[in-house]
């Protein structure tokens, strides 16, 4: 539980600098916002009372004052289904992406939550790209059960361009494809568009451009969930699989790297410092982060706060996280 709260803090701790608001009303990323889901993810882990109270506010504005955005929805969304109440993740989930229907992230955890909350049929009737997302998810879960497949539900699914001739040889639908009778094998097949979309890397990309921290972190790796690159010692705030169509078996190009790779390189020579615990690398790889931090405050107000976000959760990190124990003392350089 605790890298979750430290990667939350990592989003979020830089922006307490007044006092917080009840009731934000402004742009997702505004210091209102922030301060507030502070706030209440401060009182969500604080004890279970207060957890109740805080989850109750985020309701409350997700339902009534939340942007256009949809982000403080999804924000409750993740909540609700990291303590396993599948039923109002999906009622979050759904609320956000009517406030914001082209996001590929909502739609993706809306299609997971409705499998876990058993909502799969009010996300057929929710709209064309909820019957998508339906269709996809129940053929998913046939073939993963080993049950007969249904070819109408591969049809459907090509027409829509959902399937590509790659997803069918080595996606997860592959071997419950072979299973189909040829004369149904052909007829799919002829709906397959040539295509070399990846939906894995279009959600990687939607995730990406609607992190603020893109503007000055390396957030490729962050999202992609690879293991050493990010702040934290774990991969994530509340999450579950997040490929859209899953793996297709495409292999892709390496990402190049963000403006803001400078300040992950710095940390992430401090990560590896931390492994042998070489204290004369990691005061180096410090300094070396904190100029980084210097410069992004330059660029900006935004990327200012940002920074110093970043800094304030990699003073606790060195402070409270195992992975650092070996350099803790390094913690008073920040």
């Amino acid at each position: 539980m605790r890298p979750f709260v430290v990667l939350i803090f990592a989003l979020s701790l830089g922006f307490c600098t007044s006092e917080p608001q009840k009731n934000p009303t402004r742009d997702p990323y505004s210091l209102e916002t922030l301060i507030f889901l502070e706030e209440v993810l401060l009182d969500v882990w604080e004890s279970s009372e207060s957890r109740e109270e805080a989850m109750s506010r985020l309701r409350y504005v997700c339902r009534t004052r939340d942007t256009d955005d949809g982000y403080l929805c999804y924000t409750w969304g993740l909540l609700e289904y990291h303590r396993g109440n599948y039923a109002a993740s999906y009622t979050a989930f759904r609320k956000a992406l009517e406030k914001n229907p082209n996001d590929s992230l909502y739609k993706n955890m809306l299609r997971i939550s409705a499998e876990k909350s058993g909502n799969l049929a009010d996300l057929k009737a929710h709209s064309r790209d909820g019957e998508v997302l339906a269709v996809f998810t129940e053929t998913q879960k046939l073939c993963k059960e080993n049950k007969p497949p249904e070819s109408e539900s591969f049809r459907f699914l090509a027409e829509r361009g959902i399937l590509t001739k790659e997803t069918l040889r080595r996606g997860v639908l592959s071997d419950c494809f072979q299973r189909l009778s040829d004369v149904d094998k052909s007829q799919i097949q002829k709906e397959i568009r040539l295509s070399s979309l990846s939906y894995k890397e279009r959600l990687y990309a939607d995730q990406m451009k609607s992190d603020p921290f893109s503007r000055i972190w390396d957030t490729a790796s962050y999202h992609r969930g690879e293991t050493g690159q990010a702040v934290g010692a774990s991969a994530g705030v509340v999450t579950a699989n997040a490929s859209l169509v899953t793996d297709s078996g495409i292999v892709l190009p390496q990402t190049t790297a963000k403006p803001g790779a400078p300040i992950t390189d710095a940390w992430r020579k401090l990560k590896l410092a931390s492994l042998s615990g070489n204290e004369s690398q990691g005061r180096e790889a410090i300094r070396s982060f904190l100029s980084e931090i210097q410069s992004a405050k330059r660029k900006g107000k935004l990327e200012g706060q940002l920074a110093l976000a970043l800094e304030r959760a990699a003073k606790l990190l060195l402070e409270q996280d195992p992975q650092y124990v070996k350099l803790r003392s390094l913690a008073k350089e920040l």
